[in-house]
């Protein structure tokens, strides 16, 4: 099982030194990880300290960083929760599952993930068979959800988990996404495909279906920051799924928080929850509604069709909702670099996709072939598990950007030498993540405020650089 070797997360009591931390990436994405665990060169690894100096002329790439310009507040960087990765984690012994949350969450011996995806009901990543918390038989209706209830997330770990996490980190925040309602509320009788039925009066069902949900958890201590009213709207097929036109979300959202302002709950309401490709199409009627508009509180976005520019365009239209990253697994330093595009187009946080397969690719029931998880545990023997590159990849940002931070100012740099994302913490720290995608080391200097600093970065590799501003 394979450990960070990074030492405690900076003091900065020297104002004119840097700290710096290096991954690296080692077959990015390849199934030989679901073989067996592989030596890494670097693993969020501590470097020698740089030494903030007075500006000199210089050949190496130079990164401007300008921490007084800033932009989009950082929400947080996290995974999911969702039912296949508690199902492996259910296999373990109490000690080795704690050790994977430490991994998780703890910002010392960890790499500090703080927000985390649920789902309500099942999604396609599950062990089980499909679910909601009112499933009824053919032809029977619940409208006043006399028979709601969570109990299969009892049963299946799910709450005990989530609630273990949060005794290991109280400050994780939590969103949740539904793949599906009820089938009896839906066109095609299912879990699978079809849409919500027409008629205010399943609009409204379902709304205090998601109500209930959110309540039931909040009722087991898991309070639930916001949701998504329905995960890849645009997406019909053979897993829960369901679609949802743009009015049909822009109704739901106004049921929903009437529900959540009658009964005193705070979740708020994150629209869209699909590509970039279609973001514009999608949220654009919503956005253009009064009632929709003030009923939205963010817009969410997933990774799988489409440029990341898209975010800076939504950004600049509707100002006053913040955009956040819901769905995407990244591998290798190609993905590290999308990650800083993501970024650098306005999300406020990211969110990986499933945390942990076993060996054998299980259990899922997604309709491909899913790529390396962070975590692969051994299908053989439950309590044994590797960390994958990922791990320490999405380390060197969790581990160092705060909750909070702000997006500054910095010049992006090139694919063929290095690129960049910068940030500002609370505690006054500025953070640079360095990303090095070619074959070769790249040497590079950072100037900012009066000051700049030189390294070189290991090909193929992740740097993290945390000074005093």
């Amino acid at each position: 099982m394979a450990t960070t070797k990074s030492a405690s997360l900076p003091q900065l009591q020297q104002q004119q030194e840097v700290q710096a931390w290096v991954s690296s990436e080692l077959t990015p994405g390849g199934s030989s990880w679901f073989e067996g665990p592989h030596a890494l060169e670097y693993a969020l690894t501590q470097q020698p300290n740089l030494a903030l100096a007075a500006p000199e002329p210089s050949e190496a790439t130079t990164i401007i960083v300008k921490p007084g310009h800033t932009y989009q507040q950082m929400l947080g960087i996290g995974t999911s929760l969702e039912e296949t990765t508690i199902y492996n984690l259910s296999k373990m012994d109490a000690e080795q599952r704690a050790a994977i949350i430490r991994q998780l969450t703890d910002r010392e011996s960890g790499i500090g993930f703080n927000l985390f995806r649920l789902t309500i009901g099942t999604s396609d990543f599950t062990a089980q068979p499909f679910y909601t918390y009112n499933d009824l038989e053919e032809g029977e209706t619940d409208f006043d959800m006399k028979r709601f209830s969570i109990q299969k997330d009892i049963d299946l770990n799910i709450i005990s988990t989530v609630r273990e996490l949060i005794h290991a980190a109280p400050d994780t925040v939590f969103f949740a996404s539904p793949w599906s309602p009820p089938a009896w509320m839906k066109t095609s009788g299912s879990l699978k495909r079809g849409s919500l039925k027409e008629g205010a009066e399943y609009t409204e069902a379902l709304a205090k279906y998601y109500r209930l949900a959110i309540q039931a958890y909040e009722q087991h201590g898991i309070p639930v920051y916001a949701m998504t009213l329905q995960n890849e709207p645009l997406l019909e097929i053979d897993y829960p799924s369901c679609y949802m036109s743009p009015a049909r979300q822009k109704e739901l959202a106004a049921a929903l928080k009437r529900e959540f302002e009658a009964h005193g709950l705070k979740t708020k309401l994150w629209i869209f929850d699909h590509n970039f490709s279609d973001a514009w199409s999608y949220i654009s009627p919503i956005m253009k509604d009064a009632e929709g508009r003030s009923v939205v509180d963010g817009l969410a976005l997933h990774d799988y069709e489409g440029p990341p520019s898209i975010m800076s365009e939504l950004a600049a239209a509707y100002p006053d909702k913040p955009i956040y990253l819901t769905e995407r697994a990244v591998w290798g330093t190609a993905g590290a670099d999308r990650m800083a595009q993501y970024f650098r187009n306005y999300a406020s946080s990211y969110n990986a996709w499933v945390t942990m397969l076993d060996s054998r690719i299980g259990t899922h029931q997604w309709v491909g072939t899913p790529g390396p998880t962070m975590f692969v545990q051994d299908a053989a023997e439950p309590n044994q598990y590797w960390t994958l590159p990922e791990y320490y990849l999405l380390g060197q940002y969790a581990k160092f950007v705060q909750a909070g931070a702000f997006r500054i100012e910095s010049t992006y740099g090139s694919a063929d030498t290095v690129t960049n994302v910068a940030f500002r913490n609370p505690d006054g720290s500025l953070v640079a993540v360095i990303i090095n995608q070619t074959e070769a080391e790249q040497p590079f200097r950072i100037l900012c405020e009066g000051r700049q600093f030189s390294a070189v970065l290991p090909a193929h590799a992740v740097g993290t650089y945390v000074w005093r501003g």
